[in-house]
């Protein structure tokens, strides 16, 4: 198949030297972070791969993905033939011999359309850009080198798209690649957005088609318009040397050529800049690395080194200037960053129990599921929903039935929150009323209990609900609740209790304690 794995393995596998959040659930493990100076990646260059590299990056590939998602030596000989302006390589100089070393790649094709078919051949004209692989070698990765390797790669890609004038009508004019729902939250943080499950069939996984947001390569072509200016000036300063380090951070910095400006938000930056990295040398980061390096400390802690240097109000402005803030930024960025080179493999909250238990023993590792059908009327929230499926697929519901405007997968926010969990939960069909699918679920011999704060609801605590027989729960929009015409058909209506002002609970919070109350009186 000319199509390869359009993911990215970034676990680290050397031996973590830092441990956090130990528990003693035996079938969790630690979250293992990696020292802030191991395995720094310093000095990397970007080329073009030549035919003489093929073997190389047909051996990071070969290595990197299981049998049937690798790319074949054939067909990257190919992609360096006819699309070579397109397979970039990320190389670093070998600390004995000085020699260089590729440690990854990224290689397209152009196509027609985003279909098996069109993207086995290479049309130099075609309007679409389907990036195949994207590998950083194992030594290297949960260093920041894949996010690095994008960002130059876009930019390089930059000269042959649509937005140039040169380039004009012969560009192309999208980006498009696949992925695994591991990996969506790094591909957003790249510039690109989710549109929806992929009907390409590549492996067992299901995997999603994304696109790189025209915003976001509209802001690369300006960075990069901004960059050649000051190259020819010859005119360096502070905020200017600061460029690179803002790519990753704050988006309203990283498009504004102004950032050197004298402004009011801009005062005192030189004296916060002190501060704050003597507070971070402290703390044995070191900040010229911040500076020249961002794609190795993370787009989250760039975000919040940008955001104290140069507030974005006068509000966050007279925080930056409190005598301590500058201690206190230090440490999330000390955390922010370590959590970037953590081994995501290994980490606590994000680890699928009994993971090689499951793959070698299937038939036993299968988990029976609760008889419990979540329902949910018309919710706003996509961060809500992604929570309610994560904590749906801890507490091994039947399903999820996301009824009316509810978000769906693959909704970004969704799949970000949920940290893969969305895929192994059943969420029901797309086009079900909340007021057809309790029917449904009645008629199938459920019972139905609305969730709502009414002056007829039962007490949760109070509520008869008998663990025996197959339930469902009806929650409602965060403003307005459950639909009367929904609560008509529930057999009964539980709540809550609150003791403070507030009379209800976030959603989520709510599905929570209902679900494991459920089971709790299952265990009883």
């Amino acid at each position: 198949m000319f199509l390869t794995s359009l993911t990215l393995f970034l676990a680290a596998q050397s031996a973590p030297k830092f441990l956090h959040h130990r528990r003693v659930h035996s079938l969790k493990s630690a979250l293992h972070l990696s020292d802030g100076n191991e395995n720094r990646v310093d000095n990397l260059s970007y080329r073009p791969v030549t035919a003489d590299d093929i073997p190389r990056c047909y051996e990071i590939e070969s290595s990197s993905y299981p049998e049937d998602e690798a790319a074949s030596l054939e067909n990257l000989n190919y992609r360096q033939q006819h699309a070579g302006d397109y397979f970039i390589c990320v190389t670093k100089p070998d600390s004995e011999t000085n020699a260089e070393d590729i440690i990854g790649y990224i290689c397209s094709t152009r196509c027609n359309e985003f279909t098996e078919e069109s993207m086995s051949v290479h049309d130099a004209s075609g309007p679409i850009l389907a990036i195949h692989s994207v590998v950083v070698d194992a030594p290297y990765r949960r260093q920041g080198v894949a996010s690095a390797m994008m960002n130059k790669y876009l930019k390089q890609m930059l000269s042959f798209s649509n937005m140039v004038a040169d380039t004009g009508a012969n560009g192309f004019s999208r980006v498009l690649l696949l992925a695994k729902s591991n990996l969506l939250s790094f591909y957003v943080d790249c510039g690109f957005m989710v549109l929806r499950p992929s009907p390409i069939v590549h492996g067992q996984d299901v995997w999603y088609e994304l696109e790189a947001r025209r915003d976001h390569m509209e802001r690369l072509l300006r960075l990069q318009t901004f960059s050649t200016t000051n190259e020819d000036s010859n005119n360096v300063n502070v905020a200017a040397m600061a460029t690179n380090s803002r790519v990753l951070g704050s988006s309203r910095s990283t498009s504004n050529p102004d950032y050197a400006a004298d402004n009011a938000l801009a005062e005192g930056r030189d004296k916060r800049k002190s501060k704050l990295d003597e507070e971070l040398n402290k703390l044995g980061i070191d900040p010229n690395e911040m500076e020249h390096n961002p794609e190795q400390f993370g787009t989250a802690a760039m975000r919040t080194y940008n955001s104290f240097l140069l507030p974005k109000s006068k509000g966050a402005l007279a925080v930056a200037e409190s005598p301590t803030r500058a201690r206190v930024v230090a440490n999330n960025i000390s955390f922010l960053v370590r959590e970037f080179k953590a081994d995501q493999e290994e980490w606590l909250r994000n680890v699928d129990r009994n993971r090689a238990e499951a793959v070698s023993q299937p038939e036993e590792n299968t988990r029976v599921k609760h008889p419990v059908v979540i329902v949910l009327d018309n919710v706003r929230s996509a961060h809500n929903v992604g929570n309610i499926l994560r904590l749906a697929e801890a507490a091994q519901v039947e399903s999820v039935r996301l009824c009316g405007m509810t978000p769906r997968p693959p909704h970004p926010k969704i799949m970000k929150t949920a940290m893969g969990a969305a895929e192994f939960v059943d969420v029901g069909d797309a086009d079900a009323s909340t007021l057809q699918t309790v029917l449904d679920l009645k008629a199938k011999g459920y019972d139905v209990y609305g969730v709502e704060t009414t002056e007829t609801a039962i007490t949760l605590w109070d509520a008869p609900i008998p663990s025996s027989n197959p339930v469902a729960f009806v929650f409602g929009n965060e403003l307005i609740g459950v639909d009367v015409e929904v609560l008509e058909e529930c057999k009964n209506i539980i709540s809550l209790p609150t003791y403070g002002n507030k009379n209800s609970l976030n959603i989520a919070t709510c599905v929570g304690i209902v679900a494991w109350d459920y089971l709790r009186r299952g265990a009883t």
